[in-house]
C-alpha cells in the first residue's frame, strides 16, 4: 500500500515511525509546508526511499 501523509508535525511523525516496521506499507510520502522538517523525519526513520518527501500547501489562500 502506498499512503501520503499530509502533515509531519508531532502526530505526523508519530504514524510515520508505527507504520514504519508494517511490511504491508510498500511507502508513505512525508508531505509538509516545512520541508526541512518532513526531512529530519525521513532522517530519524532512516529509509529515504521508503519515505520520500514533498511539499504540500494546503492552506486556503490564493
Amino acid at each position: 500500500m502506498k499512503v501520503l501523509l499530509v502533515g509531519v508535525g508531532g502526530v505526523g511523525e508519530a504514524i510515520a515511525a508505527i507504520a514504519k516496521p508494517r511490511k504491508w506499507m510498500e511507502q508513505m510520502v512525508l508531505a509538509d509546508f516545512n520541508v526541512k522538517r518532513a526531512e529530519e523525519v525521513q532522517k530519524k526513520l532512516g529509509d529515504p526511499q521508503r519515505f520520500p518527501v514533498e511539499f504540500i500547501d494546503a492552506s486556503n489562500q490564493g
